[in-house]
């Protein structure tokens, strides 16, 4: 994995406010989760969840690394005043809207039932729980 140059508020902010988006972001604050999982969790198809990754990736918030034939996505680490404000701002929000905690308990129930699955952070993340 690797991270992408700053970039700009404005960019960032256009590229998080997109509702899939915000989901997606959600999702990955558990950890790093392959395309097909975020899809199956998300109910879209795979094109539309890879199309919305790269928007996140290309504005610095996801960082993707191939394991085999899965694309793995995880947050990017945050490395600038601004994703670290999104990052608070998704971590106090994100719990108490519903949207969220519906994605998060079906992503729960599909790695409990053992059709997705969470992968660690790498080196430059820790793990981020949801309450």
């Amino acid at each position: 994995m690797k991270a992408t140059a700053a970039v700009p508020l404005d960019e960032i902010l256009k590229a998080a406010g997109e509702p899939t988006r915000l989901r997606l972001l959600n999702l990955l604050r558990l950890g790093s989760i392959c395309v097909c999982d975020l899809q199956a969790v998300l109910g879209i198809p795979q094109p539309t969840v890879s199309r919305h990754l790269a928007a996140l990736r290309h504005a610095g918030l996801v960082l993707d690394s191939r394991n085999g034939t899965r694309m793995i996505y995880s947050l990017a680490p945050p490395d600038n005043p601004q994703i670290i404000a999104l990052y608070q701002l998704l971590a106090q929000c994100c719990p108490n809207d519903e949207v969220m905690q519906a994605d998060v308990a079906r992503l729960k129930e599909a790695l409990e039932q053992g059709s997705c699955r969470v992968e660690a952070y790498g080196p430059n993340h820790s793990a981020r729980k949801e309450e």
